[in-house]
């Protein structure tokens, strides 16, 4: 069966565009912003979850020790951060840094993810580890 690239990226869009909000991995109360990316994306001006309605919020109280937001995902943890970060849904880290699904961290017992992380009780836990 030969078929065009454009019949092969149709298939794909609507196969990709039939796929429920509620599969993807949501952050609080941001699954339109979940939804948009498929990821938790933090943001790293304010520490809040990118596209929620806290993210770079006039007025918010900032931390003294980290100038994000206080209590923010992101608060003391995204020191230097010059990008947004996305958290890996198998151990709530940040994706890609060197904690990043180690098989030795503690574990929460609410979540489930690396207890402290930035993600811990923030995201919603996948069932296999990143690779």
């Amino acid at each position: 069966m030969d078929r065009s690239r454009r019949d092969v990226l149709k298939m794909t869009a609507a196969a990709a565009a039939a796929v429920p909000a509620a599969l993807l991995i949501g952050c609080g109360k941001t699954e339109e912003a979940a939804a948009a990316t498929g990821k938790c994306l933090i943001c790293f001006k304010c520490g809040q979850v990118k596209g929620s309605e806290l993210c770079c919020k006039e007025g918010a109280e900032k931390c003294s020790k980290c100038g994000l937001h206080k209590g923010s995902p992101g608060c003391c943890r995204l020191k230097g951060a010059k990008a947004d970060v996305c958290l890996c849904t198998y151990c709530g880290e940040i994706k890609g840094s060197d904690k990043c699904c180690k098989p030795d961290a503690m574990k929460c017992d609410k979540c489930g993810l690396n207890k402290m992380s930035p993600g811990c009780c923030r995201i919603k836990k996948e069932d296999k580890p990143a690779m």
